[in-house]
This record gives C-alpha cells, sequence and structure tokens, in this order.
C-alpha cells in the first residue's frame, strides 16, 4: 500500500461577507480608524460593491482595468 496521499487543492472561494470584512479591515489597516458609524457605513460600500459585482462575469469586468495592467498581465 503506498504512503502517497495526492490531494487536489480546491480555489478559495469568499462570498459578499467575507469581502467585505476584508475590504473593511484592509482600508482601514491603511487609514486612521473612524467612529463606529463610518465604520459600519464603510462596511456596508465594500459590502453593495460585492453584492454588484457578484452578479458580473469576468470579462464584464474588464473595462475598469486601467490599459497599463493589462498589457502588464499580457491580455
Amino acid at each position: 500500500m503506498s504512503d502517497d496521499v495526492k490531494v487536489k487543492p480546491s480555489p478559495i472561494q469568499r462570498n459578499k461577507l467575507d469581502v467585505a470584512t476584508e475590504l473593511t479591515t484592509l482600508y482601514y489597516s491603511a487609514y486612521s480608524m473612524g467612529d463606529a458609524e463610518e465604520i459600519q457605513e464603510t462596511f456596508a460600500k465594500f459590502y453593495a460593491i460585492a453584492q454588484y459585482l457578484e452578479t458580473k462575469r469576468g470579462n464584464d469586468l474588464q473595462s475598469l482595468v486601467p490599459e497599463e495592467i493589462i498589457k502588464k498581465i499580457g491580455r
């Protein structure tokens, strides 16, 4: 019997709540922390963006990427 176990990694998938939470945390790690109301508003904005983008396909979002970045990644 072989002791070799091969596992295929599955891609990490995040839901809207995960995305909004991570973006809010990232935002406030770069900028000074506001009061609770400001943090709630920031989170709500990121959640709304995640909600909207969830309905879009990747190709639909390509127009949002600056041309210089597209050239760098070779698309």
